[in-house]
């Protein structure tokens, strides 16, 4: 028999109130035990009682009895709405498992669920996110996760792709040919709109991906550019020590800034220059190219009172090289004593000139790192933001992609069955039909304690 799991919902601290899940066979049996006869559970209807401890009441709480399978997790769920002290909780859940309950793991709730198909593994995951969802555009790409709106694209895909696969087998297993052959378009239509549909989701994770975890941005420059300044100008505060010497900062810092809804994490590079001074200021350098390589977005500062310096040029050329998200930042504005005849060559980028000392065009360099960043967004908010469900969609796509060239090529059916056969396996993965016990072990170990 499974066993009965039992956890906190919600989290730890002094709270008013705090809720222990129960879930299992077992469940409704020891809240009985816990509260003693007399009390009557009815399913999705609150009791109020006391809880035992043995001869003593240990609280008086709300209990609610959910009867298996219309549960959260399809199985029978007990939970006692305690009064938030730490020592009720703790109590409670060492009677609990005294008489039997075992603690639950991080996701074990969900994980039940999913597999007493209360969701599939897309809805679990959106879950996982709505939980961690920190800013109103991740609420909603989570949401349309959880409530099915992204399954049920794939659905749509996997049984156009499902029915396709079976009409191109049942004529390959008509030796008598009985059958009228599939033509060329029936099998390349159907393939061709499947291949559209998961581009487009494709598509959609370099924005989900940002929304969901928010633009990384490295601040690079020279020594003494400005660039502590900067990140002290754009979040508010004195975040990054600024002194008047040049190669103050040997370490990156990083902070998170809300710009406009949107989460910008920006990181406060060493200063790179040609010879460092000493090995603390070398490690700091090689942090900084560290950081500008895996950041999404980059801010050059350069210090618009002087001409660049070769190394200065030098490092543009390799932000440029990059290929991310630029912002060139002529900082020091306010000191400007000569006309600066540089010209900082071609590439995409956004020019900003700024005062960190005044606080001019601070303002602006906000606008210039979030315009157009949801340019790529969904109409309808179904985007992916999970690198595990947008590489399944690739290779999804790519085996019917290998599928149509195969077909073009006038190979057998029994050729490009196989590449959709491997796309129909990439999407049942996805959806968590044909997933691993591992693979969904690190899933849901990723989930919250309670969930």
């Amino acid at each position: 028999m499974q066993t009965t799991i039992c956890a906190p919902v919600t989290g730890e601290g002094k709270t008013a109130v705090s809720i222990i899940r129960l879930s299992g066979p077992q469940a409704l049996e020891f809240a009985r035990q816990i509260t003693g006869p007399g009390v009557e559970f009815t399913p999705r209807k609150q009791v109020f009682c006391a809880l035992k401890d043995g001869p003593n009441v240990l609280d008086r709480a709300l209990v609610t009895y959910f009867q298996a399978p219309h549960s959260f997790t399809g199985e029978d769920i007990v939970e006692f709405a305690v009064h938030g002290s730490s020592y009720i909780r703790g109590r409670l859940l060492e009677i609990l498992c005294r008489l039997g309950a075992v603690p639950a793991r991080r996701g074990e709730f969900s994980y039940r669920a999913f597999l007493n198909g209360k969701m599939d593994l897309v809805e679990a995951q959106g879950l996982c996110d709505l939980i961690s969802a920190d800013n109103k555009e991740a609420h909603a790409i989570a949401m349309s996760s959880l409530d099915g709106r992204l399954s049920s694209r794939l659905e749509g895909v996997k049984q156009s792709l499902t029915h396709l696969l079976a009409q191109i087998e049942v004529r390959l297993d008509d030796v008598d040919e009985e059958m009228t052959p599939l033509s060329e378009q029936e099998i390349s239509s159907p393939l061709t709109q499947a291949i559209s549909a998961l581009q487009k989701l494709a598509d959609t994770f370099s924005v989900g991906k940002f929304i969901k975890e928010g633009l990384k941005v490295a601040i690079v420059g020279a020594p003494n550019a400005g660039k502590s300044s900067l990140l002290n100008a754009l979040v508010g505060f004195d975040r990054a020590i600024v002194s008047a010497a040049s190669g103050t900062t040997r370490d990156t810092i990083e902070e998170t800034l809300d710009v406009n809804g949107r989460k910008i994490i920006l990181t406060d590079t060493a200063g790179i220059r040609e010879h460092a001074l000493d090995p603390a200021e070398q490690e700091g350098m090689k942090r900084s190219i560290k950081a500008l390589k895996g950041a999404d977005a980059v801010i050059m500062v350069m210090d618009a009172s002087r001409e660049p310096t070769l190394q200065e040029r030098s490092l543009w050329q390799d932000v440029l090289a990059e290929n991310k998200r630029t912002i060139l930042a002529f900082n020091k504005q306010d000191a400007v004593l000569q006309n600066i005849q540089w010209h900082p060559g071609e590439g995409k980028y956004s020019v900003v000139h700024l005062s960190c000392k005044t606080g001019d065009g601070v303002e602006e360099l906000k606008k210039a790192l979030t315009q157009d960043l949801t340019s790529g967004a969904a109409e309808d908010g179904v985007m992916l933001s999970n690198l595990r469900q947008y590489e399944a969609v690739l290779r999804a796509q790519t085996e019917l992609e290998m599928a149509q060239r195969r077909l073009e090529n006038q190979a057998g059916g029994e050729i490009y069955a196989e590449h959709i056969r491997a796309a129909l396996l990439s999407l049942k993965d996805l959806i968590g039909e044909v997933t691993p016990d591992d693979v969904l072990d690190v899933i849901f170990s990723k989930f919250c304690m309670g969930k």
